[in-house]
């Protein structure tokens, strides 16, 4: 129990068809139990399809109520017994991928205020509430320490991104190795975006960046250096199969491609990236495409290639990023402007989210 102990949260109860989707409301505080700690939080991100989940354009299935809110940077409050490193006043990441503590080798998996599949809902039942609160309640090996070097380096804000950037390495690493040329699909999304840097950051020769928004994809140019190498598509899958190879440069083959895709996109500029790959080269699904796909059954068999379907990151993807940006190889100053907003305007963060969802738009909110 929480002894009586409210906070304030922005609980999700259903579809509304009117405004508002969310209520701010008093709900009783979070207790650390065995193999948990509570956290207060600083700052956390909305994502821009935030809103299609709460309208059910998205109908994700989830235990409700709940408090949606998708992983942030928070102060440890308090720490159940079980924890060795993690104490309270510690600066902490909070990762939202949460993975069932009782199979060694298929863990089932939820994101911690945002979705649950299947048999994660009993994940749910323990850890339903995200972010979107001024405490959230967060199991040990979701919480990764902000070392003080870093802090000094970031804050609070600029660390959320820690959030975004952890996902590509999730596929990229160790796919991809330095010297080598990349070929990203989705590049302008939140995640695309990040998985541009991060590619970079892991020593790529080439990061073909590619989408349908020149302006978002020049400004890669702008920011990284001629690495970048951007590719309006076009859908006509010889055309952009031509492109990808022609952007590796002369005597230089693509070794991979990574797709990030939102739900909306088609199988087509996948297509083409797997095409345009060497002999023996990898492609990398970690995208949201709910369109049929049709492999290139004999191109992948003739030239050897490797399909790998990749679902977010293991435990060190947060470490990893930290360490990046630490060294100075990840900047998380420069690439964003975000928007802040308070938990009582939630409601107006959502809308904010939707209606600004490019590669350089970020809304936070503060608790």
């Amino acid at each position: 129990m929480s002894g009586g102990r409210t906070i304030k949260a922005a609980l999700y109860e259903g579809v509304n068809p009117s405004a508002p989707l969310l209520k701010v409301t008093d709900l009783p505080a979070p207790v650390a139990n065995n193999g948990d700690a509570v956290v207060k939080i600083l700052v956390t991100r909305v994502v821009s399809y935030a809103k299609d989940v709460l309208n059910g354009t998205r109908p994700y299935p989830n235990l409700l109520p709940m408090v949606p809110g998708y992983g942030g940077i928070g102060i440890i409050q308090s720490v159940a017994p079980g924890a060795i490193h993690i104490k309270a006043g510690q600066m902490v990441f909070i990762d939202p991928t949460v993975r069932s503590r009782d199979h060694p080798v298929t863990p089932d998996a939820m994101l911690q205020g945002l979705i649950a599949f299947g048999r994660s809902k009993e994940l749910q039942k323990v850890w339903n509430n995200g972010s979107w609160a001024e405490e959230i309640l967060v199991p040990l090996e979701n919480l990764t320490v902000i070392p003080e070097s870093v802090q000094a380096k970031f804050n609070p804000a600029e660390l959320t991104s820690v959030g975004n950037y952890a996902v590509p390495p999730g596929g990229l690493y160790p796919n991809l190795r330095p010297g080598q040329t990349v070929v990203i699909t989705g590049s302008t999304g939140m995640f695309g975006s990040s998985a541009v840097a991060v590619a970079l950051a892991l020593g790529a020769r080439r990061v073909i960046a590619s989408g349908r928004n020149r302006k978002q994809l020049d400004e890669f140019v702008i920011l990284y250096g001629p690495r970048v190498v951007p590719v309006v598509t076009t859908g006509d899958i010889a055309t952009d199969t031509q492109a990808f190879l022609t952007a590796a440069g002369e005597g230089f083959d693509i070794d991979v491609s990574f797709d990030i895709l939102p739900s909306r996109a088609t199988f087509g500029i996948v297509h083409s990236s797997i095409l345009a790959l060497r002999d023996g080269g990898t492609a990398v699904l970690m995208g949201g495409l709910s369109s049929s796909t049709e492999f290139p059954y004999s191109t992948v068999m003739k030239k050897g290639l490797t399909i790998k379907g990749q679902f977010m990151y293991d435990r060190a993807g947060p470490t990893t990023i930290i360490g990046l940006a630490d060294a100075g190889l990840l900047d998380l100053h420069h690439r964003w402007d975000p928007k802040f907003f308070k938990l009582s305007e939630i409601n107006d963060a959502v809308e904010w989210s939707a209606a600004h969802p490019g590669a350089f738009d970020t809304t936070l909110v503060l608790p």
